[in-house]
């Protein structure tokens, strides 16, 4: 039994965001099959175009497939209002095609901001510098089938500058934290009516990720600061470890898991 997964990839580097989910997901062992999405309203300047030509499905290509599940990645926009992204209205078709269509979404970062934005008006909030690091997310519920079997406390990588309010979550009942840090704000919210996950987070992220992108934003700001708990004694010139590897892998597994019980069922 195959799950068929859509992916709406919106990172410039779409082929390392394709590794890295590939790489969590594909390790479970579970016959899964990916259909990649780009926008039709904006292309990508940082991939070959003949790449995407060739790899990628707009949603007039794929809108009346099946598919089991629906990820949305995270993208570089945080600073700008929602309204303002040249594929909003796009976007928005697409949120509503993966809620309306498939049985289980999950949305990253930025992804997530815009899918709780569009569905319930919720805002991002931006800090007065981006917070990146590996930060300890602790359980808000014990009975969510994804965070079964997880330690009480996570490390998970951060790496944004927006963030969610809590209080602005809690207004809406069907809307619920499951994991969140007094450090970093809230981590993974869950729509359960709907099956949405929202993930401000990155359980994606391979080790280097965090020091690729600082060593990035080291060019543009010399005072760019040393990602938090992430370098080994908070040295750039150590090689950082991926603490997260394990709890990252449990977490895909129970989602992949929940989408299989209700493949089954059918």
């Amino acid at each position: 039994m195959s799950i068929k997964i859509a992916v709406l990839n919106l990172m410039p580097n779409k082929v390392e965001t394709e590794r890295h989910l590939k790489n969590k997901l594909c390790s479970l062992d579970k016959n899964l099959e990916f259909t990649f999405i780009k926008t039709a309203t904006y292309v990508s300047k940082n991939t070959d175009p003949k790449y995407l030509n060739n790899n990628y499905k707009e949603l007039n290509d794929i809108e009346n497939q099946n598919f089991d599940a629906f990820i949305c990645t995270g993208a570089p926009l945080e600073k700008i209002p929602f309204e303002s992204v040249i594929y909003w209205r796009e976007l928005t078709k697409i949120f509503d095609w993966a809620r309306e269509r498939i049985f289980s979404s999950y949305f990253i970062c930025w992804g997530a901001q815009a899918a709780l934005y569009h569905h319930y008006g919720i805002d991002k909030y931006l800090m007065k510098e981006k917070i990146s690091g590996v930060f300890f997310q602790t359980k808000h519920n014990q009975i969510d089938p994804l965070t079964e079997k997880l330690p009480e406390n996570i490390p998970v990588p951060v790496s944004r500058y927006a963030n969610t309010k809590e209080s602005d979550l809690l207004r809406y009942e069907e809307l619920e934290l499951i994991l969140g840090s007094k450090d970093s704000g809230p981590c993974l919210v869950v729509n359960k009516k709907n099956n949405e996950y929202y993930n401000f987070n990155h359980f994606e992220y391979e080790s280097d990720t965090l020091k690729n992108e600082y060593l990035r934003d080291l060019k543009v700001e010399s005072k760019t600061p040393i990602p938090t708990n992430y370098f080994p004694n908070n040295n750039p010139k150590n090689e950082p470890i991926d603490c997260w590897i394990d709890n990252s892998k449990l977490f895909f597994n129970n989602w992949i898991e929940l989408i299989s019980i209700n493949k089954r069922k059918k």
